[in-house]
């Protein structure tokens, strides 16, 4: 007996050198940043900044941004959660991950996932063609309680199509849904006026808002964006509360070594809090809203929460 309780302590030392080794040793090599949406979207443009950023806090190893779309992000997910949990590949997390754990037959969940850090809160907006007939969220408001508009999302199941039925079902209003493979597709949809309206975070229309393609209505949140001075709140149009928005985060597979995950979050850290990339984030219409490891946890927790609250809506919908 005292001979198994001695093997089994020195397992554990080795197991702890070795992990406290790997740590040391972090990064050795390039790390893979899995964006499991295609290009041209908010996750992939702050990705992209990020893996920019990253090689001054990374000892000069570089994030090699890999488009993994598919299946709402399902592709890229499952790329991740099997990936081996080493630090060496990271995901770009959004509420996909919830969602698509939820409503879909994946072979992950949240807890496949080691939270990293959250650098984005973004509030969803109500947006249409800026040649569209709805100049305004009452006129909107109004199409919507009196008829069907048709209304660009990037998938079924994300979390604009998602903000859409909570509204719809809290507001009394018709939507007619036409799903796009991408937010850049739903942008398209959007310019091109196939459709009246459409609903996306803040930091994706603020660029074409300022460029004239499309017009901003109203910010599901509590207060005006300085990135959008001049849009009103829903609140301020309608008196009613609605909030919704979207987060973008970092994460690894499950599994990961305490030591790495802490080195890995250090560094993140280093990265998504450097005023250079802050900087770099509000030129292109994101605001960081930075959240470490355990908080970030936190934050998917409540999430999930809330999106099992919504499931009801998205059945109905199938």
């Amino acid at each position: 007996m005292i001979r198994l309780r001695s093997s089994f302590s020195v397992a554990l030392v080795m197991l702890a050198s070795a992990s406290l080794a790997q740590a040391a040793d972090y990064p050795n090599k390039n790390i893979d940043y899995v964006v499991p949406f295609a290009s041209g979207g908010a996750v992939d443009i702050t990705g992209r900044m990020i893996a920019e950023a990253a090689p001054e806090a990374f000892d000069g190893k570089k994030f090699i941004v890999k488009n993994m779309p598919g299946g709402g992000a399902v592709v890229g997910q499952t790329y991740v959660s099997s990936a081996p949990a080493d630090g060496y590949t990271l995901l770009a997390m959004t509420s996909s991950v919830i969602n698509n754990s939820l409503m879909k037959d994946v072979s992950y969940d949240l807890d496949s996932f080691t939270p990293l850090a959250l650098y984005n809160l973004d509030p969803e907006v109500i947006v249409t063609s800026a040649k569209g007939d709805l100049p305004d969220l009452k006129a909107f408001l109004a199409a919507a309680s009196h008829g069907s508009v048709s209304i660009a999302t990037p998938g079924n199941s994300t979390s604009h199509h998602i903000a859409a039925l909570a509204l719809a079902q809290q507001q009394g209003l018709d939507f007619r849904y036409v799903h796009n493979a991408s937010a850049a597709m739903q942008l398209q949809q959007l310019m091109g006026g196939h459709v009246q309206a459409g609903f996306m975070s803040l930091g994706e229309a603020v660029g074409p808002a300022k460029d004239g393609n499309i017009r901003i209505l109203a910010v599901m949140d509590q207060a005006r964006s300085d990135l959008a001075p001049d849009v009103p709140t829903y609140q301020e149009v309608t008196g009613d509360d609605v909030q919704w928005g979207t987060f973008r985060g970092i994460g690894a597979p499950a599994g990961l070594p305490d030591e790495v995950e802490a080195e890995l979050a250090s560094r993140l850290q280093k990265v998504l809090t450097s005023p250079e990339f802050i900087e770099r984030m509000a030129a292109a219409g994101y605001k960081v809203d930075y959240r470490d490891d355990a908080a970030f946890r936190q934050y998917l927790d409540k999430t999930a929460t809330q999106m099992e609250q919504v499931i009801p809506l998205l059945e109905s919908q199938s």
